[in-house]
């Protein structure tokens, strides 16, 4: 679980994400909350957060048990200019508009050159009759004109043959078809036929951080190593350095059970400001959880069949400009041979090679569905209190060893022959989270009674209640501060918060 995703994160994209979950929450939320939402590490949302309540109008709550809420304004106004902001956004929109015109680029060539051979093949059609090379040929000259408008209306969905379009001649060669419009703009298409659906590139960085900390406050903030695996579907040992990664991400600490079993705790991430809330979601179990690749192109076949065909008819007009006319003018030879040629080349090119490397991955993929589906009978044997045994038929034998190492399972050859295995590590694991849950209760940590508030001057507490909140906080900040010292910063709203981030 590295930090490399967040870590490469600007100041703003960083802000972007907290106040994505900022908004989704109404503007109030923990510390605790937002890491769940996002998956960044617990010291850079903490820090994202105090440098946002000098920048937006915010205010800063403070419980009784020195417990931090913030509270933000849901459109977000902010305090003052930030020059760096507005060239993030420029950037932003920069790079849509980028990928928007290399998609309309992309439809251009491919359209544009199809249009113009047809043109050209049009022209010399024209030619040829009037030189009287081909009498009769009334019929003929308006099949390129029909051809042409056929495959506008289809790719542009223009109603050319309307009363009033191309004439009765074209119309009785029009067949009669209803065909549902697509959803998607034709450049879209394109680029889907090329570079594989969007989604298949858009993936959240973030998504699997995002996933473990969703999964950690619903497990109450105690988890072991092979609750994680059973999710991940990691071996032990790469579920324990998952862990230990999210001890330090996540501000979290280890537990060792009288039994030596390690029980991972993150306190801080269950501190929820919304009492409604059920802390976190469990993901299913990794053997519920089949994987399947992406469409190829996301398009219908008959869309691939018309890019396909448009491509093909570019790619041979091109070959015959630049191998069955050497004599054509260098321009000419240059603009209708070799930069559609080399164009309907890669074009082609680029979902071949995708498609290759597809159907490598497909073999992947269908192991690891055979391998999770293997790993499901190993944590249903081992997770209810007791382990079961399991014999030789019940394992795949092409993961028996496999699994046997990755989980610290036992391995025994009975006196018939046969061989028998089983996995008490996951189940004394399963068996230590569990305690631990029970000892510490299976309700979040909600945001209690406000004590200090950066838009409050009156307090609720008495001074001993307020003496023993001092005390709570000294041990949270790590230093002697005292809720008096924190009033005494408090001089304007929109300065309160910012003093109290600097005390602590």
């Amino acid at each position: 679980m590295t930090d490399d995703a967040a870590a490469n994160l600007s100041k703003y994209e960083l802000e972007d994400r907290l106040i994505e979950s900022l908004k989704a929450r109404d503007g109030v939320a923990t510390v605790g909350d937002v890491v769940s939402d996002t998956g960044l590490p617990y010291d850079q949302v903490e820090e994202g957060l105090d440098r946002m309540l000098q920048q937006y109008k915010s205010h800063l709550d403070v419980d009784d048990a020195g417990n931090l809420r913030y509270r933000f304004d849901p459109s977000f106004p902010e305090r003052g200019e930030q020059p760096g902001r507005w060239w993030h956004k420029t950037k932003q929109v920069a790079w849509k508009a980028f990928v928007w015109f290399f998609k309309i680029w992309t439809m251009v060539m491919l359209v544009g050159y199809t249009i113009t051979f047809v043109l050209i093949l049009i022209a010399l059609s024209v030619a040829a009759l009037t030189a009287g090379e081909d009498e009769g040929g009334g019929d003929l000259i308006v099949l390129p004109f029909y051809l042409l408008a056929r495959m506008l209306e289809t790719l542009f969905w223009i109603d050319l043959f309307s009363h009033g379009g191309l004439g009765r001649r074209a119309q009785r060669m029009r067949r009669k078809r209803h065909v549902d419009k697509p959803s998607e703009p034709f450049y879209q298409r394109i680029f889907n036929y090329l570079f594989g659906p969007e989604a298949e590139s858009s993936s959240d960085p973030l998504a699997r951080q995002k996933s473990f900390a969703s999964f950690v406050r619903h497990r109450d903030g105690r988890v072991t190593a092979a609750e994680w695996a059973s999710r991940s579907g990691q071996p032990l040992e790469e579920a324990e350095n998952a862990l230990t990664a999210g001890v330090m991400r996540f501000d979290g600490d280890v537990d060792i059970t009288d039994e030596g079993a390690l029980v991972y705790r993150f306190d801080r991430l269950q501190v929820t400001a919304d009492d409604s809330e059920e802390t976190g979601q469990d993901p299913p179990p990794i053997w519920q959880r089949e994987l399947s690749l992406p469409p190829l192109t996301g398009n219908q076949s008959s869309t691939n069949y018309w890019i396909s065909g448009l491509n093909a008819f570019n790619l041979v007009m091109s070959s015959i400009v630049v191998f069955g006319l050497p004599g054509l003018e260098f321009a000419i030879q240059v603009g209708l041979g070799y930069v559609p040629f080399l164009f309907s080349s890669l074009f082609f090119a680029i979902p071949l090679l995708r498609k290759v490397q597809r159907s490598w991955r497909q073999t992947e993929v269908e192991r690891e569905n055979r391998r999770r589906k293997a790993l499901g009978t190993v944590f249903q044997s081992s997770q209810y209190g007791s382990t079961e045994t399991l014999h030789e038929h019940e394992l795949p034998e092409e993961f028996a060893d496999e699994l046997v190492v990755d989980y610290e399972g036992d391995m025994e050859v009975t006196d018939e022959g046969k061989v028998e295995y089983a996995f008490p590590e996951i189940t004394r694991q399963f068996d230590a989270a569990r305690q631990a849950r029970q000892r510490t209760g299976d309700e979040a940590v909600v945001f209690g009674e406000t004590i200090f508030s950066s838009d409050e001057e009156e307090k609720s507490l008495s001074e001993s209640e307020m003496d023993d909140f001092d005390e709570r906080l000294e041990r949270e900040l790590g230093e002697e501060v005292t809720l008096g010292d924190l009033e005494e910063s408090v001089a304007a709203e929109s300065t309160s918060a910012s003093d109290y981030v600097q005390v602590k």
